[in-house]
């Protein structure tokens, strides 16, 4: 077997891990976003405390580790092809990579907070003061990667089938500002204790993105602008 068939049976391994691991993570994405949430605005008080203790917490086990194989995966099949690539494919790794870093570095820990303190209500005491925070924090980001998640999917696939989306330099920039203010305003709040970010405009709004058709609406609108910023700049 010579080095090509190798790199080339790896590289395949790792694309099946990748697709494996990412329909887990964002699999649990739309669930938490999709059917979650809204269960949680209408179930009545016990059985929200109860599915917070034992269901969202083997529903987060899933979802953080497979968004670290999804990541992890990505990385190695970038590692093996070397660059080159489609800018598709780039601006997909951006916005994959930023929702990695949004479920562990926002979503994860600030959700552990709301879990400790529904199992602390649960025991006879009182709610964890920082709870209601916590919840809104890890709400902004889950729903930011809900957003992202529509195009980053669109840009995996357009890297392979759409072979004329090529985009200038002005387009990509564009494109890549674009995404950032939007993971800044997701991330405004966890950041906010850092002097540098306390100068800056303020975030952490979730505005349309609140409801379940606003975020879908926002991910398709987002999904048209970075296209049309890669396909015409």
């Amino acid at each position: 077997m010579d080095i090509l068939t190798t790199k080339i049976g790896l590289e395949m391994l790792l694309r099946w891990g990748h697709f494996l691991s990412g329909v887990v993570w964002i699999g649990l994405l739309y669930y938490f976003n999709f059917v979650q949430t809204e269960y949680f605005k209408e179930a009545e008080p016990q059985a929200k405390s109860d599915a917070i203790r034992k269901l969202v917490p083997r529903a987060l086990w899933w979802f953080r580790w497979g968004a670290l194989f999804t990541f992890l995966t990505g990385a190695g099949i970038f590692a093996l092809r070397g660059g080159g690539m489609p800018v598709g494919i780039y601006i997909g790794a951006l916005l994959g990579t930023l929702m990695f870093l949004n479920v562990w570095m926002i979503i994860w820990p600030n959700q552990k907070v709301v879990i400790g303190s529904a199992e602390q209500v649960a025991k006879g005491g009182a709610p964890l003061p920082d709870a209601a925070t916590a919840l809104g924090i890890a709400g902004l980001a889950s729903r930011t990667n809900t957003l992202f998640s529509v195009p980053m999917l669109f840009f995996m696939g357009a890297s392979s089938h759409y072979p004329g989306l090529s985009g200038g330099a002005v387009g990509v920039i564009l494109a890549i500002l674009v995404i950032v203010v939007l993971e800044y305003n997701a991330a405004y709040q966890p950041l906010s204790r850092f002097d540098v970010i306390k100068k800056l405009p303020a975030g952490g709004k979730m505005g349309p993105m609140a409801s379940v058709t606003g975020v879908i609406h926002c991910g398709l609108g987002l999904t048209v602008i970075l296209f049309l910023c890669l396909k015409l700049l």
